[in-house]
């Protein structure tokens, strides 16, 4: 939700204004004189924001929402006045029948928007004032603009008037909601076959290595290490030299029929890793080739491995496209490359999937950490 204040000799300028940047559908929050005989007209406009957020990773729809078809493969051409973009079933909405995730949106903005003006009619609680600063307090720290007005709407709809201008309590609330989102899981927990899949660059081998250095050396479990990354130049060598220090076997495997006769030949070990060759999300040839891996043991289970230093687009794309494989959980790396981890939260609420491990360096097996819910909770609100 994106509130703004406006002011013109008369309302009617005033409003012209917000015609001109919010759109038709801005709602009217409250209008009066100011004591410069300016009048003053405060305006929102909501955003849909539970379509790109509720995405289902196992099968590339939205998920709780009904049903209401794939993730858009490109950006709306509808722009918000904020710079963003209207999802197109929010677009289309304006010109036809109203779908009933947008009715839904609709009758929430319009009980907010009672709130709002029983909130300011009734008290001299800067309300306005108080959104603003949190959403950008949250957006400053990486945090999605719409996540944050989601879960900042979702708090002051169920503020009094009394908790309303407490910002410990609209904090602690905005916490528990997305607490409510996130979760984690460590996939070696138990026995079977890990694949680690992402795009190229985002530290997949190393990942592996180190936890196959902590499951072999400090768990005393025993692993073997398999790399179908034949592309990337000494990059299976790479994995050779660490499965030496480490003292595990590592088999190359070309073809998914190779990859097979690999597990097969360890089906002994209590964990079988699995290093794939970066792809691209926008490859659907690249693709297409996990379904092979995938098709190999319908027992196998994916590690989606993305940099916490990319671009949330880019991340949303990733996930996305490797969503063609049934994702059991996230590994975020390079956490010591930057201070902003408020991407970490929007991939993990968008893909609806936990997290498993965090890196932060190229030590060996030193630099990562198992994912706690505390630890995810510190990057939507660092104490």
């Amino acid at each position: 939700m994106h509130i703004k204040k406006f002011t013109g000799a008369t309302v009617k300028e005033a409003m012209r204004m917000i015609k001109a940047e919010l759109g038709e559908d801005a709602l009217i929050l409250s209008t009066k004189r100011a004591a410069t005989g300016l009048y003053e007209v405060v305006a929102a406009i909501d955003y849909d924001l539970s379509s790109p957020m509720d995405l289902n990773i196992s099968d590339g729809t939205f998920g709780s929402g009904g049903g209401r078809g794939p993730l858009p493969s490109s950006m709306p051409d509808r722009k918000t006045a904020g710079g963003g973009s209207l999802p197109p079933s929010a677009a289309s909405g304006a010109r036809g029948e109203l779908s009933p995730a947008i009715e839904k949106e609709l009758k929430e903005l319009k009980e907010l928007k009672e709130f709002w003006r029983a909130l300011i009619s009734q008290s001299k609680i800067p309300a306005t004032e108080i959104f603003t600063r949190l959403e950008e307090e949250f957006t400053n720290n990486g945090i999605d603009r719409r996540l944050t007005q989601k879960v900042l709407m979702s708090a002051f709809k169920s503020a009094t008037a009394e908790n309303a201008s407490d910002i410990g309590y609209l904090k602690s609330y905005m916490k528990n909601r997305v607490s409510e989102r996130i979760s984690v899981k460590d996939p070696l927990a138990s026995k079977g076959v890990v694949a680690f899949v992402g795009p190229a660059g985002v530290g997949k081998t190393t990942t592996i290595a180190k936890l196959a250095a902590m499951q072999a050396i400090k768990r005393k479990r025993k692993i073997a290490l398999l790399t179908m990354d034949t592309y990337r130049i000494a990059a299976s060598e790479q994995l050779k030299v660490y499965g030496k220090i480490i003292g595990v076997p590592v088999e190359v495997a070309k073809t998914p029929g190779e990859l097979a006769s690999c597990i097969g030949v360890h089906r002994d070990k209590d964990l079988i890793l699995i290093d794939t060759a970066g792809r691209s999300a926008r490859d659907p040839e690249q693709m297409k080739q996990l379904d092979e891996i995938a098709s190999i043991s319908p027992e196998m289970r994916f590690n989606l491995v993305l940099s916490s230093q990319t671009r949330d687009d880019s991340l949303y794309e990733s996930v996305r496209g490797f969503a063609r494989v049934p994702i059991d959980s996230l590994t975020f790396t390079r956490l010591d490359e930057g201070s902003v981890y408020g991407p970490i939260i929007n991939t993990t609420v968008l893909a609806a999937r936990p997290v498993a491990f965090l890196t932060s360096g190229q030590s060996v097996p030193e630099d990562i950490e198992i994912a706690t819910k505390e630890r995810l909770l510190n990057f939507f609100m660092p104490n």
